[in-house]
């Protein structure tokens, strides 16, 4: 079997994930593609949406793909796990692994944990993003969509997603805004 890994913090799922999605299951020659949100990223502080929250809108986004799987690996672990971990773990399902990033984590992928064993664990497809150039070695997904999670949580910037889970994610995060002032 074929497996495609796609983690992130998904915080919140948005239209340009679901294009990296779509690209991908039109690009790769996978079975599945496994989206793993994460408890917690190791790069960045918090999160602002709990992993149940986030693995149910992602469930609902994606719920019409049937090569599309959510897993609640990392969320399960309740604490940050490193990709090679998730690779760990789900390595011994297939016979090829492709692992899906976004163009932004490249300039910091050489710090990743254990970067040589993913290296060497997988094949790696890059989200397009901003222009930033990709490595010939590595598959490339045209995906520029020109949404993000930190406009959304900053200024409320739409999302591209269906108007019922967009607006289950606004009021979401608009309460937890409001608690904390």
């Amino acid at each position: 079997m074929k497996l495609a890994l796609y983690g992130g913090s998904f915080d919140p799922p948005h239209a340009g994930h679901v294009g990296v999605v779509t690209e991908a299951l039109k690009t790769l020659p996978v079975d599945k593609l496994v989206i793993v949100p994460a408890e917690r990223n190791p790069f960045k502080p918090s999160v602002r949406a709990e992993g149940e929250v986030r693995l149910r809108w992602l469930r609902n986004i994606f719920r019409g793909y049937s090569k599309v799987e959510i897993s609640d690996f990392e969320i399960a672990q309740k604490r940050s796990v490193y990709t090679v971990e998730t690779v760990r773990h789900f390595a011994p399902l297939c016979d090829e692994l492709y692992l899906i990033i976004g163009a932004d984590n490249l300039e910091s992928l050489h710090q990743w944990h254990c970067f040589e064993e993913l290296d060497a664990s997988v094949r790696w497809v890059v989200a397009s993003r901003g222009g930033i150039p990709i490595p010939e070695y590595m598959i490339e997904l045209r995906v520029d969509v020109p949404v993000s999670s930190t406009d959304f949580r900053t200024r409320f910037a739409p999302l591209g997603l269906s108007s019922e889970i967009e607006n289950e994610i606004i009021t979401y995060y608009k309460e937890r805004n409001e608690r904390k002032n």
